[in-house]
C-alpha cells in the first residue's frame, strides 16, 4: 500500500467512539437546558440534529454538534411560486408567542442560564457553547418551521417542508436537513456508492484542513465540501472492495475541478438537499473556490498526472 493509500484510509474514518460521545453528551445536554427553561413551558419545541454530526461526515477539527430548536406553534412560508388564486391564506398557529427575533433572545437566556460562560450569544446565526474536556461545542440554531410552495407536474400545490433562522442582521436563512440527510443516506447505500460516499467526504473535510493549517487556502464551510462530493455522479465511487481509495478520489476531484471552470457545468449543481441550487446568491462560496480547492487538493497529494 502507497503512503498515499495509507494517508487516504486514515482520513476517511468517522469520528472516534470516544468522540461520539462527546457529541452526543452535547446534545443531550442542550435538550435539558431547554427543556427545563420555565419560558418555554407553552411552547411547542422539537429539536433537530443536523450538519456533519447528524450526516456523520464530520472529522476531528469539524466535529461541534449542531442542533435546530423548533418553534412548531407556527411556520413560515413562500407561496410566490403559486398563482393568485392558489396563495396560502391561512397558517396553523397554535402558539405565536417569540415570533421573530424574540424566540432567539428567549433561548439565548435559557442556554445562558444552563451554560454560563461557556455560553456565546454573539454569532449571527448560532448560539455558542463552548467545548469542554466532557463534550464537543455545541451550535443551538433557533428556528421555525418552513414551507417552500410549488406545483407538481400534475399541477397539485405541495411543499418543501424546511426551517428558517432569523439571523441578527435581519435576514432569514431557509434549510432542508431532513431532505439533505435523507439523500445522503441514499447516496451512500451499497448499491449507488458502495458506501463510499462519507468516506469520500470525510478526506476532502481532511485535506482541506491541512491546506488551510498549511496557509494555502482560506478556510471553507465544512458543508461545502459535503455538497461537491454528493454532485459528483455515482459512477465515480467505488462498487468493487479492491479498487484503491486514491483512485476513486483521483477521479472525484478531477471531475469537480473540470466542472467547475467558469460556465462549465457545475453551475447547475444543487446542495444535498436536492432544493437549494449551490452556486446561488447568497451562499458562502463560489465556483472558483471549488475549482481552486480542487487544483491546490490536486497539487497538495500529488494526484495523477
Amino acid at each position: 500500500m502507497t503512503a498515499l493509500e495509507e494517508k487516504l484510509n486514515r482520513y476517511k474514518a468517522r469520528s472516534s467512539n470516544t468522540e461520539q460521545e462527546k457529541q452526543e453528551r452535547a446534545e443531550r445536554m442542550v435538550r435539558a437546558a431547554v427543556n427545563g427553561w420555565d419560558g418555554f413551558a407553552d411552547v411547542s419545541l422539537s429539536f433537530l440534529p443536523k450538519g456533519s454530526y447528524k450526516n456523520n461526515t464530520n472529522v476531528r477539527s469539524d466535529s461541534d454538534v449542531d442542533i435546530a430548536v423548533i418553534h412548531g406553534g407556527f411556520h413560515y412560508f413562500n407561496d410566490s411560486a403559486l398563482r393568485e388564486g392558489d396563495k396560502v391564506v391561512r397558517r396553523p398557529v397554535t402558539c405565536k408567542r417569540y415570533a421573530g427575533a424574540e424566540f432567539r433572545v428567549e433561548l439565548e437566556k435559557a442556554m445562558c442560564a444552563a451554560y454560563g460562560t461557556d455560553c456565546d450569544p454573539s454569532g449571527s446565526t448560532a448560539i455558542e457553547i463552548a467545548e469542554n474536556s466532557g463534550r464537543v461545542k455545541a451550535d443551538v440554531v433557533p428556528s421555525f418551521q418552513h414551507r417552500k410552495y410549488y406545483y407538481d407536474a400534475q399541477g397539485n400545490v405541495r411543499y418543501f417542508e424546511g426551517t428558517t433562522t432569523l439571523r441578527t442582521n435581519g435576514e432569514w436563512v431557509i434549510n432542508y436537513p431532513e431532505q439533505q440527510y435523507a439523500n445522503g443516506v441514499a447516496k451512500n447505500g451499497s448499491s449507488r456508492t458502495g458506501k463510499c460516499y462519507k468516506q469520500m467526504v470525510r478526506i476532502l473535510k481532511r485535506v482541506e484542513n491541512d491546506l488551510v493549517a498549511a496557509g494555502r487556502i482560506e478556510a471553507l464551510p465544512s458543508f461545502f465540501m459535503e455538497c461537491l462530493v454528493y454532485c459528483t455522479p455515482d459512477s465515480f465511487f467505488n462498487h468493487q472492495s479492491d479498487t484503491p481509495l486514491t483512485d476513486d478520489f483521483t477521479a472525484i476531484v478531477r471531475h469537480i475541478w473540470n466542472k467547475t471552470k467558469p460556465d462549465d457545468s457545475g453551475k447547475n449543481w444543487y446542495e444535498p438537499n436536492g432544493i437549494k441550487p449551490l452556486f446561488s446568491e447568497g451562499q458562502k462560496w463560489s465556483m472558483d473556490d471549488a475549482h481552486q480547492l480542487m487544483l491546490k487538493t490536486w497539487q497538495h497529494l500529488g494526484l495523477g498526472d
